[in-house]
Order: structure tokens, then C-alpha cells, then sequence
């Protein structure tokens, strides 16, 4: 998007509609300048890890959480793991600690999804591959409720009283475990109009503005993309190699299994045509959130098809 420019609102709107669309909507500032159905709500997938990410910083703020912890140094029972040893919370976010993706173990209706993800295999050195997936979420779950219940807190209250309600978000119905603990890689239900809620909240703190509380240096550095992937950190795909010479525009879901290599990621990119700073909120099958934090512009959007694809949403964009 130009900034300054004109919505194109029929080409946006037809192309959110089709491919599963549910309801979308775009935001200038804090005004909602187009959209459809933007009161729809249901699973924001993948889009969770933002909050994961958001809530990790606000730890930070409080003091009781760092990125460069040791995730052993709490999760104890890793301690003489030649390489879970060497795990930090930064490489959690980062999705490069080298553990397996977890997706069975995890996902299929765990009594103990904490268990599960701490007894998930290290199957490469920590920080030596980004491998897409839920178990470095579900560790950092773990991790944070064990750091909270010995000060008397849980997770779940946590993430509403420190992130969920400062930025006006409901999600009322939250995926969990049969223990009723929260999933930080998926889980959160919520409206197109709390997606751009979220979105905007993102979009100050990139700009280097507080939001909900959380501080920007914090929030900075849980959001800090890898060497091996520079687009990915804290759930944010980056766009920042959109004016790299050679730069390869890619679908961010149909990239994520098998695991690339590093030369892969050195020049992927979300849009060519889009400025560099343009980041998006990935869940699956077409739940998006895009934000150009600079044009201070949000658009979110609801869908359920494997079929969505970016690059024509954003192609509509320019």
C-alpha cells in the first residue's frame, strides 16, 4: 500500500471473501476505513504465538523471565541433556532450540501437554536450524507456569490480566490440555476486530511505542529473528528482504515442513512490492494479520481454506 493512498476496497474485498474468508477488515490509525463481516471471531491459530511473544516481554518487564535464560535453569529435568541443556528462551522463540516439531505428541489431545513437550526429543544442536512447529511454544508454556506458580500465578491468568485485557482482547474460549493449560502455538479464539486490536498493538511497539503496558525493549528482543531465519521471531514473519537483490517472494505455509536450510530463508520474503517493514501474523488456512507499522496501517482477516494464498491479497494491496 502507498502510503497516503486510496483503499482499493473492491479488489481487497473480493479476494478476502473467497478461498474460506469468514470476515476481514483494514485500519488506519484506530479507524476502520473497509472490511465485511469484521465482527466474526473463531480460532486465530498460529496467530497465538504473537500473544506468546507479547507475554514473554511483558515477563521480562516484571523481571522474571530474560530471553537469554537457560531454559534448564527451570526445567530442571533437562539439566544433564547434552543439548536441552544448552536451550535458551531466545531459541524458543526463535523456533531453533532443536527439538522435533512435536505435532502428535502435542496436539492430540494431550492430559499433559507440558509433559509432553519437555519430554519432546532434541533431534539437532540448539541454534542450528529453524524447525516450524508447536514444541518450543508448549516448552516456553511449561517453563513460564512453573516460573508463575511459585509466585502464587498461573499462565492462564497471566496472559489475561497482563496482556489479553490491557489490549481489550476476549478470547473467551482458549485450546488447552486436560489440565485446562493454555496452548502459547495455538489456541486463542478471536474477532476480526480484536485481530486488528492486536495488529495495532504490534504495529505501535515495532514503532517503538508502548503498548498494553509492555515495553519496547522487551518486546524487541523476544521478537528477535535468528541468523538462520530472518524473516521468524516471536510468531512475526518480517518482510525484510522485500528490496534484497534476489529476493524470492514465498507462501509462508507451504515452506514450513520439510525444514529449509539457511540459504533458504536468506532471501525469502513476503511481498516484493510491499515496503520492508510489512509484517504478518500467520494461522493456518487463511487467518492473517498484516501491519505496515511505519503507514501505521492494519489488515486482518478471518478464513478457512487450505487454498488462501498471500500474494494475490497483497498484490490487491498495492
Amino acid at each position: 500500500m502507498a502510503s497516503g493512498g486510496t483503499w482499493p476496497a473492491a479488489r481487497v474485498d473480493a479476494i478476502a471473501r473467497r478461498d474460506g474468508g469468514r470476515g476481514w477488515a483494514a485500519w488506519e490509525g484506530n479507524s476502520r476505513v473497509a472490511g465485511w463481516q469484521s465482527g466474526k471471531e473463531g480460532p486465530a491459530l498460529s496467530i497465538t504465538k504473537s500473544l506468546a511473544a507479547l507475554a514473554a516481554a511483558k515477563a521480562a518487564d516484571e523481571g522474571w523471565l530474560s530471553e537469554r535464560e537457560t531454559v534448564a535453569d527451570t526445567i530442571r529435568e533437562w539439566s544433564g541433556d547434552s543439548r536441552k541443556s544448552r536451550i535458551t528462551v531466545a531459541m524458543l522463540l526463535q523456533q531453533t532450540a532443536g527439538l522435533e516439531a512435536g505435532v502428535a505428541a502435542l496436539y492430540r489431545d494431550p492430559a499433559d501437554k507440558g509433559r509432553n513437550a519437555i519430554a519432546l526429543r532434541a533431534v539437532d544442536e540448539p541454534g542450528s536450524v529453524f524447525r516450524y512447529g508447536p514444541a518450543c511454544w508448549e516448552v516456553l508454556a511449561e517453563l513460564m507456569q512453573r516460573k508463575l506458580s511459585a509466585r502464587g500465578d498461573s499462565l492462564e491468568g497471566f496472559l489475561h490480566r497482563a496482556v489479553m485485557s490491557p489490549l481489550d482482547l476476549g478470547s473467551p474460549k482458549w485450546r488447552s490440555d486436560g489440565k485446562g493449560r493454555f496452548f502459547l502455538s495455538t489456541g486463542a479464539e478471536l474477532s476480526v476486530v480484536e485481530l486488528g486490536k492486536l495488529g495495532r498493538a504490534i504495529a505501535a511497539l515495532l514503532r517503538g511505542e508502548s503498548a498494553g503496558g509492555i515495553g519496547v525493549g522487551h518486546f524487541a528482543a523476544m521478537i528477535r529473528p535468528s541468523a538462520l531465519n530472518p524473516m521468524f521471531g516471536g510468531g512475526l514473519w518480517r518482510n525484510v528482504h522485500a528490496r534484497k537483490s534476489g529476493a524470492v517472494e514465498i507462501e509462508v505455509e507451504d515452506v514450513l515442513d520439510p525444514p529449509r536450510n539457511r540459504e533458504f530463508w536468506k532471501n525469502a520474503c513476503l511481498s516484493t512490492k510491499h515496503p520492508a517493514d510489512l509484517v504478518a501474523l500467520v494461522g493456518s488456512s487463511g487467518r492473517r494479520v498484516f501491519i505496515w507499522p511505519s503507514q501505521d496501517r492494519v489488515v486482518a482477516r478471518l478464513g478457512v481454506a487450505a487454498s488462501w494464498k498471500d500474494r494475490p491479497f497483497l498484490e490487491s494491496l498495492v
